[in-house]
């Protein structure tokens, strides 16, 4: 969902989004000997573990997602439930994806954790306060050096105040002006791995 929620061409994702036409999913089941889940004794809708809704440049367009373990991606019950979702979706013209979640790490979840602490602390961004933050950080920014001291070397420059220099630093992590590395641990005590190496690092 994190990871989603970065693109700014998202606007609106759906999880668990339920496919209510019973009696196409019942067809679609029959032509491929799939048993059509029933609770109570009705049939139960198929879900989609996303729908995400993006604004492209040919307008709105949908997509989905299918979240699996490398284990589940590989049963054959499954997989057989996942061509089900995948041929309604194609009938409707949705771009249907079975994502792959051994790139899911502990570490992953904590950064992005980490860098979306701007928005549970309620900082309003600026988008021209955000460019020039994320420049004078690349400018400033050196290897070995713990997070806490680039960010307090960019505060200096840009005369701001520490608390909103580090959630600017998130906020600029999480819209990717900052490219950080989201496989290597970020903290403010541990120096900063890049995703890639800047001229001046």
């Amino acid at each position: 969902f994190y990871i989603v929620e970065r693109n700014p061409t998202v606007i609106d994702v759906r999880e668990q989004f339920p496919i209510l036409d019973i009696g196409e999913t019942l067809e679609i089941c029959a032509e491929f000997g799939v048993r059509h889940q029933y609770k109570k004794g009705f049939p139960e809708p198929f879900t989609l573990d996303f729908l995400i809704t993006e604004n492209t440049e040919d307008g709105i367009r949908y997509r989905a997602a299918s979240i699996k373990t490398p284990e589940d991606a590989i049963n054959p019950a499954v997989r057989r439930r996942l061509a089900v979702e995948n041929r309604w979706c194609a009938k409707r013209g949705i771009s249907w994806t079975l994502v792959d979640t051994r790139r899911f790490t502990d570490t992953v979840l904590r950064n992005l954790l980490f860098i979306r602490g701007w928005f549970r602390h309620r900082l309003q961004p600026n988008e021209r306060t955000s460019q020039r933050y994320a420049q004078r950080f690349l400018g400033t920014y050196r290897r070995n050096v713990p997070l806490a001291e680039l960010i307090t070397a960019t505060c200096k420059e840009l005369r701001m105040q520490p608390d909103t220099g580090a959630d600017t630093f998130r906020y600029c992590a999480w819209r990717s002006m900052i490219p950080v590395s989201l496989e290597h641990p970020v903290s403010l005590e541990r120096p900063l791995v890049m995703q890639h190496v800047h001229s001046g690092c």
